[in-house]
């Protein structure tokens, strides 16, 4: 069963529990948010996959992400453009959930809200950004400084 949007405290700070993954459910994510959505914001990237997608993307850098792949033969890993990130989708339903930003740490990830089992509606205000100007190490090191640490990635 898949539980949705509650607050949890965590080592003294309270988190935001969101559930949620592709629409047949082989791709899931929990996305443990320090704060609301509402603090986070919500980005419509101006590449052409987001667009394509309709993706709506929010990260929290002092949050938490964990990944399960329940059959890895449906995970796609798309890289375009600076070749930096994966932008994850299931090959079965073809959702994208996110672009994961491989590392040392285990990663980064920003998620797509609009795969939140319980999304945000259609009129959440989005800022609209164009990260086209950025050179391969500049984005590297935005992601990995506003993006949300993945704690685990199960495939």
């Amino acid at each position: 069963m898949i539980l949705a949007g509650y607050r949890l405290e965590l080592w003294g700070v309270r988190m935001n529990r969101i559930e949620g993954g592709c629409h047949c459910g082989n791709l899931y994510y929990v996305f443990e948010a320090s704060t609301g959505l509402e603090q986070l914001g919500v980005r419509a990237c101006m590449c052409r996959f987001c667009r394509a997608h309709g993706a709506r993307n929010s990260s929290d850098p002092n949050g938490a992400i964990q990944i399960d792949v329940r059959d890895p033969a449906q995970l796609v890993r798309y890289r375009f453009g600076l070749k930096t990130a994966d932008f994850l989708l299931c090959a079965h339903c073809g959702v994208y959930i996110g672009a994961y930003l491989p590392d040392e740490n285990g990663g980064r990830f920003t998620v797509n809200v609009n795969t939140f089992c319980e999304p945000p509606p259609l009129e959440f205000p989005l800022v609209p950004h164009d990260f086209g100007e950025e050179n391969k190490a500049g984005r590297i090191e935005r992601r990995k400084a506003k993006w949300t640490p993945v704690t685990s990635f199960r495939v």
